[in-house]
């Protein structure tokens, strides 16, 4: 018993200890903080951070700098380990006393503003040559300073001495003028990942034979300025590297065979360069190969059946280029094949041995011009995710075996020219499907009946005929314009929801053929940003519940039979960028409860009317201002030189399209951000043009034709530089042109004609380059291009202005000849640019509907695989 107590005894003296021990530890770890040299090094830093005040506020001296946000430091000895400060918007220098922190090895500055880098005393400033300055500071093992997007870096040599590097990624930062990178990278042998995308990078060293990058893994060199053929060594790199991306580049030649060296290779991105030559059948022993892309290069030949072989390809990629011939047969092969995409100029006839043996595959993209020869029972052996056939002919009927898709969440159909649907089994069908694209085809089918349910519908351009669908909570985009849909749209709008709140933000029924008023019922559609309804044969006034969608970027009613005063308070539609009501019989005074974010103000072609609101001058983000062809009076206020005064800053990346009456035709522009324009012309104002309208040098367009303005133009014009355009015809201006009008060397359009201008027309680049037309009217104008010569005394008026010797002048008649030709290369490089934009712009509009889908559906992908690649 005593025994028994003894040892009782003894396992409570040493719980006793234990616990004492235990809490003398803990005391010691409370009291313990961060490093003194840490913490300095981390103030250094953020002295080199600007207006960080709300950003870094808790990284006080006053507190334990393990606290501070983004500090993250090791449990025991209390040494900064890890700083993660990705996405907080800083701006400043980085200032590299960080790389004093001697344990840190997890540095991520990525998606900053930062500007450039600052070395404290401390460290060589110069780092020319290895040296021992970070011998102390080789822990660092992941370094991330992507997306720092103003950031130029004319010297990686700091980079030399962090021998642990296994991680770096410079990408979207500046190095144009780094020519020694790749030497540098060399510098580290332990690298796993290298991401140096889009940085300006010119030199590859294509003859460089080797580069020690033994474990190299990751590299992303894509987006770079690449002018030359693949380098050689890049095919003699870590036979472990098994992601490589090339994209973006304009890398040139042949693919080599030396390719075959990298047989652990998974991704290889090739897309967008100048590749030539044929694809090489090789490319089939790449056992491993999952993703390939080869779109957008200058391939010619056959499309190589040998990429059957690749039995681990998960995506392959070869639109846009020149490969000719039929899809093989053996694409049918690829038994672990996920995604398929197959476009550009490839065509031919695809039938069921194509798809045979595709057991695995989740994604069918065939984006080209094929045809398909399939039985009619034909069951494929795939249940897909996802289907874009776009540009293939799969038309007149909707193909029976895209019923047996029993998963599909998006499908595209767009531009296949089908004209004929079953219609209770299609529309059951696409109820199940999350996103469907029906543009640009040419279906016959009455909506008056149907209910759809699908999250995105786009089925603009086609035949639907009948009155408006029923649509679901579940409907975020509806884009049903250009189709023969007539009636009211009460039906759709004031229908009564389901369970469930609507989640409907874009709404687009514009170039139908829809009539009555517009309903009072928009309580149950608050969410709504984008509404287009123009072009149509919609009457009444506008309802006061339309005041309820405060969430609106965009309302175009252009183009309708809409009338009564436009009085809906809209200044608390905090997000409203664009307003079109032209077009319409709006009457009473010019709306002036607008946002402050509004950029465009489209009111032309109604019946407003009294005098030019100065409220209107106080939109500080207003960019365009229509209020043409209207009834309005009285002289322009004063204010309005605060109008596109300033630089725009736009709030949003939003596509407008304009019918704008410029340079003498109606024309359709599709980007705001390219015009600043102001057009009050076809109204009934008088008076004097304040002078400060000819302050706005960041105006493109100007138009106060058909008015009843006096006065003369003031010499100021001359400083609106960026003006291209400018109508000032059939006015009462008076006196003399302004020799100063001809410093405007981007003016491709003038029209000054049925005014009472005196005297020479100046002499000048821009001015006899426009017709005599811009002229006519003004029967006391002389001079090119008008046939009319002016006397010799008004040329010894126009001398005298020169001064004694009348050299100005004389200096104007010898450079006549000059100017006229550059006048001329002017306006032709004007309308060049201004073609190139609108085609731009049209493609644009041509692949916006899959841009919304697509955007949609796979940003969260897109986020995950960017956070699994890091």
């Amino acid at each position: 018993m005593d025994c028994f107590t003894s040892q009782i005894s003894v396992v409570l003296l040493l719980l006793l200890s234990a616990m004492t021990f235990h809490n003398v530890i803990c005391s010691v770890n409370m009291k313990l903080s961060c490093n003194e040299k840490d913490q300095t090094a981390l103030l250094m830093f953020k002295q080199g951070v600007v207006n960080n005040s709300n950003k870094l506020s808790s990284w006080s001296s006053e507190e334990d700098c393990c606290t501070w946000k983004g500090v993250q430091c090791d449990n025991v000895t209390r040494r900064v380990t890890r700083l993660d400060l990705n996405q907080e918007y800083l701006e400043g220098e980085i200032n590299l006393s960080l790389l004093q922190i001697e344990f840190l090895t997890y540095l991520d500055l990525s998606l900053n503003g930062f500007t450039g880098l600052s070395f404290p005393n401390t460290l060589n400033k110069s780092l020319l040559t290895p040296s021992n300055t970070y011998a102390n500071f080789s822990n660092l093992k992941y370094l991330d300073l992507s997306f720092n997007e103003d950031l130029h870096l004319d010297n990686l040599q700091w980079l030399s001495q962090l021998s642990s590097l296994k991680w770096l990624n410079l990408s979207l930062i500046n190095l144009e003028n780094e020519t020694n990178w790749l030497q540098t990278m060399a510098m580290h042998p332990s690298l796993l990942e290298l991401r140096l995308a889009s940085c300006y990078l010119n030199n590859i060293s294509p003859s460089v034979m080797f580069v020690n990058f033994s474990s190299l893994v990751t590299l992303d060199l894509s987006g770079n300025y690449f002018d030359s053929e693949l380098p050689y060594w890049l095919f003699n790199i870590s036979s472990e590297i098994s992601y490589i991306d090339l994209n973006f580049n304009t890398l040139q030649g042949q693919i080599p065979k030396s390719l075959l060296n990298l047989q652990n290779l998974k991704y290889l991105g090739l897309v967008n360069n100048e590749l030539t030559g044929p694809i090489p059948d090789w490319l089939g022993k790449h056992e491993h190969l999952q993703h390939l892309g080869l779109t957008d290069n200058l391939f010619s030949g056959s499309f190589p059946s040998s990429l059957g072989n690749l039995s681990s390809l998960t995506k392959l990629t070869v639109s846009s280029t020149l490969l000719t011939g039929n899809l093989p047969d053996t694409i049918g092969q690829l038994f672990n094949l996920r995604s398929l995409y197959i476009g550009g100029s490839l065509s031919g006839v695809l039938s069921e041995k194509h798809f045979s043996k595709l057991f695995n595959l989740e994604s069918l993209i065939l984006n080209s011009a094929f045809a398909f020869d399939l039985d009619p029972n034909w069951i494929p052996p795939f249940q897909l995710h996802e289907i874009s056939l776009s540009n293939t002919i799969l038309g007149p009927a909707f193909p029976e075996w895209l019923y047996t898709q029993r998963t599909l969440e998006s499908l595209d159909v767009s531009y296949s020219g089908i004209s004929s649907i079953n219609a209770d089994r299609f529309w059951s069908f696409v109820g199940n499907i999350g996103a469907i694209v029906l543009t640009h085809n040419a279906i016959s089918a009455d909506l008056s009946n149907v209910t759809l349910n699908s999250g995105y519908i786009f089925m603009a351009h086609n035949n639907f005929t009948g009155g408006l669908p029923r649509i679901s909570t579940n409907v975020s985009i509806f884009h049903a314009s250009n189709n023969f849909l007539s009636g009211s749209i009460s039906q759709l709008l004031c229908q009564k929801s389901g369970r469930g709140k609507n989640r409907l933000s874009y709404l687009d029924l514009s170039d139908n053929l829809l009539t009555g008023v517009i309903p009072d019922c928009w309580e149950n559609w608050r969410g709504l940003a984008f509404l287009f309804l123009d072009s149509n044969k919609l009457g009444g006034e506008i309802p006061p519940s339309m005041g309820l969608l405060n969430e609106l970027i965009e309302m175009n009613l252009h183009n309708n039979n809409l009338s009564g005063e436009f009085s809906l308070d809209m200044s608390n539609f905090t997000s409203l960028v664009f307003i079109n009501l032209g077009g319409n019989n709006f009457s009473g005074a010019v709306p002036m409860k607008m946002p402050e974010s509004m950029q465009v103000m489209i009111l032309k072609s109604n019946k407003f009317t009294g005098k030019i609101p100065p409220q209107l001058c106080s939109l500080p983000s207003i960019l365009q201002l229509d209020l043409s062809r209207n009834k309005l009076s009285g002289s322009i206020p004063p204010c309005v030189y605060n109008i596109t005064s300033n630089d725009g800053a736009r709030t949003g990346h939003f596509q407008f399209t304009l019918d704008l009456f410029w340079k003498g035709r109606e024309m359709v522009y599709h980007d705001t951000g390219i015009l600043r324009n102001l057009d009050v012309s076809s109204n009934n104002l008088s008076g004097e043009i304040p002078p400060e309208l000819f302050g706005l040098t960041q105006l493109l367009f100007l138009n106060l034709s058909r008015n009843n303005f006096m006065g003369k133009i003031p010499s100021k014009i001359g400083g609106m530089k960026n003006l291209e355009s400018l109508d000032l015809s059939n006015n009462h201006l008076s006196g003399e042109i302004p020799a100063a009008i001809s410093n405007l060397s981007f003016l491709s359009y003038l029209n000054l004609s049925y005014n009472d201008f005196t005297g020479q027309i100046p002499l000048g680049t821009q001015l006899q380059s426009f017709d005599a037309w811009s002229y006519a009217g003004n029967p006391k104008l002389c001079g090119l291009p008008l046939t009319k010569n002016c006397s010799k005394e008004e040329n010894d008026h126009k001398a005298k202005q020169g001064g004694p010797n009348g050299s100005e002048n004389d200096s104007l008649y010898l450079g006549m000849g000059v100017g006229f030709v550059v006048g001329l290369w002017g306006v032709w490089g004007s309308l060049f640019h201004r073609a190139w934009r609108h085609k731009y712009f049209r493609i644009l509009d041509h692949i916006l509907d899959s841009i919304y889908v697509f955007v949609t559906l796979k940003l969260n992908k897109f986020r995950e695989v960017r956070s699994s690649s890091r």
